[in-house]
């Protein structure tokens, strides 16, 4: 029987890292791609997360599309100043509403400005010379009735002290030009005036800064 000389046997396979190391590798294709899809889906919700919490109400176009930003930044710099307690501070469709207490600044049924009331106000003017915005002084009174020689009614109260804050804003170097003077008497209420507090509440000072126009 003829006899092969030149047998081969075939060498033995060492190298089954090579199969681990494969799968690794698809492992960490497959991780990379669930990884992307992940950020993209959490991109979109923080989009969506973002849009519901606007910092201002609905009806301010002025304020939702970027042109009154700086007013949002003066209202919570107001909010958060020394004279944060004596001031309640809303945006609205008119712009930015600081509203001080009528005891903060007037004696009961007076129109003249307390001691007290003009370092407020002097505090508060260093925001407003920091804009060029137009500003509303609007008084407000509850619907108790006033007859008195110098006020027969609830609209010359609440002009009166419109006034004084204005004419005050003036002398102190506030442009009269920005300024505008509103007594609304009782007819603007904050609240129903049926309790001695909702009656506080509702006798008022409103400053309003107004947007800007372009």
């Amino acid at each position: 029987m003829a006899k092969f000389e030149d047998e081969h046997e075939c060498e033995e396979f060492n190298d089954w890292w090579i199969f681990s190391y494969g799968d690794m590798v698809t492992l960490l294709l497959v991780f990379f791609i669930l990884l992307y899809s992940f950020c993209k889906t959490d991109t979109e919700k923080f989009k969506s997360v973002a849009e519901s919490f606007k910092p201002v109400p609905p009806g301010t176009p002025f304020f939702l599309d970027g042109k009154e930003a700086v007013l949002e930044t003066v209202a919570q710099q107001i909010e958060t100043s020394e004279i944060s307690e004596e001031v309640f501070v809303t945006i609205d469709p008119r712009g930015v509403v600081v509203s001080f207490k009528d005891t903060v600044l007037f004696e009961t049924g007076k129109a003249d400005l307390k001691k007290d009331a003009l370092k407020i106000l002097d505090k508060f003017l260093i925001y407003l010379f920091g804009l060029p915005n137009q500003v509303v002084v609007e008084g407000h009174t509850d619907d108790q009735k006033i007859s008195s020689a110098r006020f027969p009614s609830n609209w010359e109260l609440s002009s009166a002290r419109a006034s004084a804050v204005a004419r005050y804003f003036e002398a102190e170097g506030l442009r009269g030009r920005r300024i505008q003077v509103i007594g609304y008497g009782q007819f603007r209420p904050r609240f129903r005036n049926d309790s001695s507090q909702k009656r506080a509440l509702n006798r008022r000072i409103d400053v309003v800064i107004k947007p800007q126009l372009d």
